[in-house]
């Protein structure tokens, strides 16, 4: 192989690499919207629940980790008001 093909199958190369990255940021991006539609279905879930009182089947532990959560960045919230305070 002369030196001319060596180049041009390096820039070869260094094309289909650059084509595969932006492939793989689009898969990225789809990955993305998919995750923050799982989290916007979730959420639209909890909302339900704390309006009507009724938990779906099966998603009671979620429920509690989600409550407990609020709780405790309430609680780290009040924290910090006690940190800005005492400044």
């Amino acid at each position: 192989m002369d030196f001319k093909q060596f180049m041009k199958n390096v820039k070869n190369e260094a094309s289909d690499a650059v084509e595969v990255t932006k492939i793989k940021a689009k898969i990225s991006k789809e990955k993305s919207n998919v995750k923050d539609a799982f989290e916007e279905i979730g959420k639209k879930m909890y909302e339900t629940y704390r309006k009507t009182g009724v938990m779906p089947e099966g998603y009671q532990e979620q429920i509690v980790k989600i409550d407990e959560a609020r709780a405790k960045i309430n609680e780290y919230n009040a924290e910090i008001d006690s940190v800005k305070m005492s400044n």
